[in-house]
Parts: structure tokens; C-alpha cells; sequence
């Protein structure tokens, strides 16, 4: 009986003793991850401080913002390498509360244990709820026009910066060097600015909301459609500025792949329009040799860029169109926005010539 509960007791201590080792391991690995992760980072931003100087950055947070999404915004901006990476460090440093929302000033400079710490501090100032909406449709000047009637700073102001800052989001690095270099990348939402409110701050927050929207799944899908993010971006500029009845935008955006799949020029008004800058109830004639690379009615295949800054919804059609064979569309209700389809010469002049002929073929 003694031997049987020494037998026992030995096993418990011995139970006992390994858990202690193990916990002592754990611990050790732990301190060593945070010694190892202080000194790279110290070392790295020796580096990077001997070799390399970058502007401050103003990063804004908004309320409720999850913390992947923001490692994720990090990463696209350069601020840190790898947003996995941050998130691990952020948990080996035992911080698993959200952020603050406001505005920070931050710096590809800082490292990430550093970048953590700031975003866990009081930001430099509050949010202030001082709304501004841009809509679905409004080109980059549009959007500056808007803005300078609010009062917050010029339209040459907001256009110059537009043109000429440095955003730092990837998506921006292959777009051609055009007149509106942003335009179709300004994401038309509801957003809440600083009562003072910068070009750099508001087109910062456009931009974020468009890497936000266009996310890792339709980038993929973008590929594989075989098109570009710009090429995209550019369709559904085009459905944006095109459709007002929700469920025509998918199939808008399959008359326009299959005239490019035929080789068949766009001939779409509203690029017209675009390039001509201006607004018209009607083209005529002479206005669809407008020479622009915007023009679809002079150029094969897509226009130079985005026409507009497109919705969520139309960068979905462009990304999903329906199914059909229709190459043609005609408006034929003016107060719905309704279009008529088909793949019907025939039938889409005969269309056209009802409900919306062009003012040198009226009676």
C-alpha cells in the first residue's frame, strides 16, 4: 500500500516538475522574443536612419476600425513591412485592446513596436464630425469644386496635390501620367474629416476607402479576367457614368467586354463628354470626333482612364458582368434611365432612332 502511493506521489511530482520546466522554457522563449524583437528593431532603425529620410505621414483611424484592417493599411502605405508581422509583434507585446480613432503622424522610420505605441497613444487631435459627402459619378474636379464650397481650401489646391503628392498605395504605381492623375481612385462614400481639413487628409481618406473596397479577392478577380486594377477602375467609370437602373450595370458592363472581345470601338457618349469637359443633355454630330484619347468614338478599345469615380456597385459589375450577347444599348425612357439591349443592329437603330434620336435626324 506504501509503495503503491509513493508510486503515485512520484508520478505527481514528476508531472509537476515538467510543467514547471515547460513554463520555465516558455517564459525564457518569450523574454528572449522580446529582446530579440527590441534589439531588431533598434538595429533596423539605425539603418534606416542613417541611410534614408521620409516625410511624416498623417494615418487616420476611424471609430471601430478592426486591427488586421489597419495592419493592412500600414503595409500598403510602406510603414511597415509586413502587416502579419505587426500583428504578431502587437500580440507578443500583450496589446490586444483596438485602436483610438483620430489622427496620427507617423513615419516609415518607425518601427513597428514604435508605430504600435503611437497608435495606442492620444492622437495629435480629436475627430472632429465635420461630414462630407462625395457622390457616385463626380470626376476629380467635380470633387474639388465640392470641396472648395465647403470652404476648406481651393480647387487648384486640391487638383495640384492630387496631381503631384505621393500617396504611397501600390495600386497607384502603374496608372499612366494623366491629366487627373487620380481620377476613378477617389471613392465616393460618406466621411468624417478634421475641421481643418488638408487636399493631402481628404484624398488620403478617398484613397484608403478604394484599397479598402477593392480588396485582395477582386484584384484577384481582376486577373483573372485578364485585366488590370486601371482597366477595371475604367469600366466601371464608364457603367457609373452610364446607368441609373441598379440592375443594368452587370449587363452594361457585358456589352462593353464583348465589343472589346470583337474589336468593336466603345462609342460611348459619356467618354465624349469626359473629354470634352462639359456637361450636354445631347451630343451632336461634330462633338463625336472631339480628338482625345478619352473619346471612344476615335479610339479602339478602352479610353485613356476612369471618366468618373465609380461606386462600389459599378466596380462590382465591372468586375461581374451577366451573361448575354448584347452589343448594344440605346435609352428608352428618360426619367427611369432604362436602356434597351441587344445584339440587333437592326434592332438597336431602330431603337435609337425612336426614342433617342440625335438632333440632324429629327423630322
Amino acid at each position: 500500500m506504501l509503495k503503491h502511493f509513493i508510486n503515485v506521489l512520484s508520478w505527481i511530482l514528476g508531472v509537476c516538475f515538467n510543467a514547471l520546466i515547460f513554463i520555465g522554457l516558455a517564459y525564457l522563449v518569450y523574454t528572449f522574443a522580446l529582446r530579440g524583437l527590441a534589439f531588431g528593431e533598434e538595429f533596423s532603425e539605425r539603418i534606416v536612419y542613417e541611410h534614408q529620410v521620409y516625410d511624416d505621414i498623417e494615418f487616420v483611424l476611424e471609430q471601430d476600425t478592426p486591427v488586421a484592417e489597419v495592419a493592412v493599411m500600414l503595409e500598403e502605405l510602406g510603414l511597415v513591412p509586413d502587416a502579419r508581422l505587426f500583428r504578431f509583434e502587437r500580440w507578443i507585446m500583450g496589446h490586444s485592446e483596438d485602436y483610438t480613432a483620430g489622427t496620427f503622424i507617423l513615419n516609415p522610420n518607425l518601427s513597428g513596436t514604435n508605430i504600435n505605441t503611437r497608435l495606442r497613444a492620444r492622437p495629435v487631435e480629436p475627430m472632429i464630425e465635420n461630414r462630407i459627402t462625395i457622390r457616385e459619378g463626380w470626376t476629380q474636379r467635380d470633387i474639388a469644386v465640392y470641396l472648395e464650397s465647403r470652404g476648406f481650401f481651393t480647387a487648384e489646391e486640391f487638383m495640384y496635390v492630387a496631381n503631384n503628392h505621393d500617396f504611397g498605395f501600390r495600386f497607384l504605381e502603374d496608372i499612366p501620367d494623366r491629366p487627373s492623375r487620380l481620377e476613378g481612385y477617389l471613392f465616393p462614400d460618406t466621411y468624417f474629416v478634421s475641421e481643418y481639413p488638408t487636399p493631402e487628409e481628404v484624398i488620403y481618406r478617398l484613397l484608403g476607402q478604394f484599397n479598402y473596397v477593392f480588396n485582395f479577392n477582386y484584384r484577384m478577380r481582376a486577373e483573372e479576367l485578364g485585366f488590370t486594377i486601371d482597366e477595371i477602375v475604367t469600366i466601371a467609370s464608364i457603367i457609373e457614368r452610364e446607368v441609373r437602373v441598379p440592375d443594368e450595370r452587370p449587363m452594361v458592363a457585358r456589352v462593353i467586354y464583348n465589343r472589346l472581345d470583337i474589336g468593336m470601338r466603345l462609342q460611348i457618349d459619356a467618354t465624349v463628354l469626359y473629354a470634352m469637359d462639359t456637361h450636354l443633355d445631347r451630343l451632336l454630330y461634330a462633338h463625336l470626333d472631339y480628338d482625345s484619347p478619352f473619346n471612344t468614338y476615335r479610339v479602339t478599345g478602352l479610353p485613356w482612364g476612369p471618366i468618373s469615380n465609380p461606386g462600389a456597385a459599378s466596380i462590382n459589375a465591372a468586375l461581374f458582368p451577366a451573361d448575354g450577347n448584347w452589343t448594344f444599348y440605346v435609352l428608352v425612357n428618360a426619367d427611369t434611365g432604362a436602356h434597351f439591349f441587344t445584339n440587333d443592329f437592326n434592332q438597336f437603330e431602330h431603337a435609337r432612332l425612336t426614342y433617342m434620336p440625335r438632333p440632324w435626324e429629327q423630322d
